[in-house]
């Protein structure tokens, strides 16, 4: 069984939902997202791996242009306001 869960998250202007699903379970685990929206998703491509350190989710190093870089840290924002609310 995978883990995973469903949070939303705002990205320019609008709110979308995603799915962060464990990928590798350690103390530093990784977690890949997938956006619940076609266009977010092809966008994101290749950019979707997130990172737990110290109890903050943080995206992985982006080599992407300046509308991926915002797509990434709009889903870091969503998923760190997810676990501070929910927890993990």
């Amino acid at each position: 069984m995978t883990d995973m869960l469903v949070f939303g998250f705002h990205y320019k202007q609008r709110f979308y939902k995603a799915i962060a699903n464990i990928w590798k379970k350690s103390t530093n685990g990784l977690y890949r997202i997938t956006v619940m929206n076609g266009d977010l998703e092809k966008l994101l491509f290749g950019n979707n791996i997130l990172s737990l350190k110290d109890g903050r989710f943080l995206m992985e190093e982006s080599i992407g242009d300046l509308e991926v870089r915002q797509l990434q840290q709009a889903l870091v924002l969503g998923l760190n306001d997810h676990q501070r609310i929910f927890g993990m």
